[in-house]
């Protein structure tokens, strides 16, 4: 009977560390939020407005991901004065990790897609400006 007991007890404890190596585990994990945020704020500071000659100096960063799919905005670049690989990179990292959030928090949307606006050079800046959009 005693070593019946000795056992259980050794085994609660097993269980029980295991219990809180697990809680630490996840207390441990990066908070989402937090780094897309930092993700995002890379990504504004790597961006370029400025620089352009030709509207073809000019492209749009799709930023973010819409719970139904698609960016949640685009933010105009200049091609010749931006990081165009590191802004790349940085968006497709903000997309996965806000499709993660979306996905883990079950987060619901309205699924209106966000239209991709027309981008120009505008006094040497590259601007946004809406296109007219169709719904068909």
């Amino acid at each position: 009977m005693f070593k019946n007991r000795i056992f259980i007890s050794g085994l609660l404890f097993v269980v029980a560390s295991l219990l809180q190596s697990c809680s630490q585990a996840s207390n441990n994990k990066p908070d989402t939020e937090a780094v897309a945020q930092d993700l995002y704020a890379q990504i504004q500071q790597t961006l370029q407005t400025e620089g352009c000659v030709r509207n073809s100096d000019c492209d749009l960063l799709p930023v973010g991901s819409k719970p139904c799919g698609g960016p949640e905005s685009y933010q105009p670049y200049s091609k010749t004065s931006s990081d165009v690989a590191k802004l790349q990179e940085l968006g497709n990292r903000y997309q996965k990790l806000r499709d993660q959030y979306n996905k883990e928090n079950q987060i619901m949307g309205i699924c209106v897609i966000t239209p991709k606006p027309n981008v120009s050079c505008v006094r040497n800046q590259c601007v946004t400006s809406e296109k007219a959009t169709h719904v068909q």
